[in-house]
């Protein structure tokens, strides 16, 4: 595994994550460096990552400071260069990794081993924001989490009482990490590889989204009349009404959202109740 960063000025980031994420489908981290520029990160194999020609044209820009470094093996030495430790959504939910001290008495917990991936673990603005919705929802029927990632919202359905769980990504180190983490949190999560450029996925009561606006499409587009809330997030403000016209014409509508820095998270609701 190696860890793939480099640096990019700050007003560049939203053009820069358009053009990235469609070919990085871990994720990317976002680390503020201050004085107007923002470290992007991303986890993988070697041989699996695009290389730096192919993402300096993509991000339509030179990626400036740019390292690989392999991931240790050690944890702490991982999460030294990755980053790590718990946090509290809403007062209610804990997500922690195994070697950070159990949540509170009456908090809900979420465990999630990183391996050697940074990604899909609640650490991200996004999914912390999907997570805090999510809480506000009563559990009645499954869900289906696009683009799981480690599998932190697929696995806080479940615990919340969704059932089924379906966790899809297209990354297979991605799907085998949410399948080791629902072990670990003693849920029921199917777990499955897929490219939802081309495959379908089912349509259950609450879909989960944390994902680009091009899977967004492709959700709202091919949900079912069992479908009736759905979270979307990895979204910029300026990506919002788009988002928001695709789910409208399959009648869902927005019933709240919340916004941390240039990310945008919302909770849709089938328009007919």
């Amino acid at each position: 595994m190696i860890r793939l960063a480099f640096q990019i000025p700050g007003e560049d980031r939203e053009d820069v994550l358009d053009g990235l994420l469609p070919l990085l489908p871990a994720g990317i981290v976002e680390r503020d460096l201050g004085g107007g520029m923002v470290e992007l990160f991303t986890v993988g194999y070697m041989g699996s990552l695009p290389g730096r020609a192919t993402l300096e044209g993509a991000a339509g820009r030179p990626l400036e400071a740019w390292t690989a470094e392999p991931v240790p093996a050690d944890w702490r030495a991982r999460r030294a260069l990755l980053g790590g430790g718990a946090y509290a959504v809403a007062d209610r939910l804990v997500v922690r990794s195994p070697w950070d001290p159990p949540a509170p008495e009456g908090m809900l917990e979420v465990v999630i081993d990183r391996g050697g991936s940074a990604f899909g673990s609640g650490s991200h603005p996004t999914t912390q924001m999907c997570l805090a919705l999510l809480l506000d929802l009563e559990p009645a029927g499954g869900a289906v989490d696009l683009g799981c990632g480690a599998g932190t919202l697929a696995i806080a359905a479940a615990k919340l009482g969704w059932s089924p769980v379906t966790a899809i990504d297209r990354s297979p180190e991605a799907v085998e990490s949410a399948r080791e983490n629902a072990g670990i949190n003693g849920v029921e999560v199917e777990c499955v590889h897929a490219d939802l450029a081309e495959a379908g996925f089912p349509s259950r009561e609450l879909i989960l989204a944390n994902a680009p606006p091009p899977v967004q499409a492709r959700a709202a587009a091919a949900l079912g009349p069992d479908a009736r809330h759905v979270i979307i997030s990895v979204l910029v403000e300026s990506e919002l009404p788009e988002v928001r016209a695709a789910y409208a014409a399959a009648g869902f509508a927005s019933s709240g959202g919340q916004a941390t820095d240039m990310w945008v998270a919302e909770l849709l609701e089938r328009a007919d109740g």
